[in-house]
């Protein structure tokens, strides 16, 4: 991915392959009481993003709880890699690490045996990135610059620790299409977030995807005992998205328009709007959905009638079969898209509900949208089986 880069102040040697930061030419640049801790970045490869938390301690934290430091180790990409893997062999393992643990992939690392394979999409990952490349069935490319440059959209930054470049392209969104736009082995586009917002109103206006997932919030870039500076936010390395319950909130607006009565029947009109996302609603895998449910229910609860309308990709097989499982579809099963009816950002659905009530007053309506998919995960099973019993009666 793509490196953020720093301008250069202080002096640094490289020994053994690492980049080491003199700590008594940085103490000269950041002051007296500054406090700079021994940086080890790897002149040759990516670093652990342990490294970078030593002063961007904030980011750090961010980041490590976020669905990018996971990626790799989340419950629902460990079922469905075992699965691949299993039908596949060696031949999966590319095709699901380069974005779920690029490192691995970069370092040739496919079973993960260094620590630093296993920290998901890496502060290190992405901030060596220079240029995002065309992207292959395999997945994406990258043209990377590592060692002591660290690249990023700060402009005249300085660092104690290593060389700074700025690079628009951590203000763009191309900067994302790498994992987020991709095509199976048939050429079926399976994840197109990156093509949806470039296609919306959004894109046209300038609003990209940092500003909305990597919003400005207040903290520190650099700890203050490492170097002083005047900025007072950073972006949220958190970088939350379809997984975030805010997010989901935010991405959809439910209207109900108008209520019809007729003699026993009810006519509900509902506006379904893609009001918060920059892309569709729902956007990502084929497997996931928005739901939308309008109910009609007596006031004591007694008796109620619901409808549905279901918003989503449609991926089939070679035989015309329905692909909904996650495995098959990263399988390759998927041959052609059937139809997609999602919603395109902001766009409105207006949606009729018709429901036959034999005493259409004093009904209440209510209109909920869920964001819905059945992953499988991997989770412990108790097993409790008797083996046998005997009895002894006491006399």
């Amino acid at each position: 991915m793509i490196l953020k880069s720093f301008g250069v102040w202080l002096l640094c040697f490289f020994s053994g392959g690492m980049f080491f930061a003199s700590s008594s030419l940085a103490d000269r640049t950041s002051g007296p009481s500054a406090d700079i801790p021994e940086i080890h970045l790897n002149s040759k490869g990516f670093s652990s993003s342990r490294q970078c938390g030593q002063c961007h301690k904030e980011l750090y934290e961010d980041w490590r709880h976020s669905l990018h430091a996971d990626a790799s180790g989340n419950a629902v990409f460990k079922a469905a890699y075992m699965q691949v893997y299993f039908e596949q062999g060696e031949s999966a393992r590319p095709a699901c690490l380069t974005c779920h643990a690029p490192v691995a992939y970069y370092n040739n690392d496919p079973k993960l045996t260094q620590p630093i394979s296993r920290e998901g999409v890496s502060c290190d990952f992405c901030h060596s990135i220079a240029e995002v490349l065309p992207g292959t069935a395999e997945g994406p490319q990258f043209r990377f610059e590592f060692g002591g440059l660290k690249q990023g959209s700060l402009q005249n930054s300085k660092s104690p620790a290593h060389q700074n470049r700025f690079n628009d392209l951590y203000q763009q969104s191309l900067f994302c299409k790498g994992c987020h736009e991709q095509k199976n082995k048939n050429g079926v586009s399976m994840i197109a977030t990156w093509s949806e917002w470039k296609e919306s109103p959004y894109s046209e206006k300038g609003v990209t995807c940092q500003k909305c997932h990597m919003e400005k919030i207040a903290g520190k870039t650099v700890a203050s005992s490492v170097q002083k500076s005047t900025r007072n936010q950073i972006s949220n390395h958190d970088i939350a998205a379809g997984h975030s319950l805010t997010k989901r909130r935010q991405a959809l607006e439910i209207k109900i328009v108008d209520v019809e009565t007729h003699r026993n029947r009810i006519r509900v009109k509902v506006d379904l709007t893609n009001t918060g996302a920059g892309h569709n609603m729902p956007t990502g895998l084929p497997v996931k959905k928005i739901i939308l449910e309008v109910k009609v229910q007596e006031p004591n609860g007694s008796h109620r009638q619901i409808q549905q309308r279901i918003y989503q990709k449609v991926v089939a097989d070679a035989q015309g079969r329905t692909v909904t499982h996650l495995v098959d579809l990263m399988l390759g099963k998927g041959t052609k898209v059937v139809s997609d009816n999602r919603i395109a950002p902001l766009e409105t659905r207006h949606e009729s509900f018709t429901f036959f009530i034999d005493e259409p007053e004093e009904q209440i309506i209510s209109a909920a949208a869920y964001y819905s998919y059945t992953p499988e995960i991997l989770q412990p099973t108790p097993i409790h089986i008797k083996l046998n019993e005997v009895q002894r009666r006491v006399r």
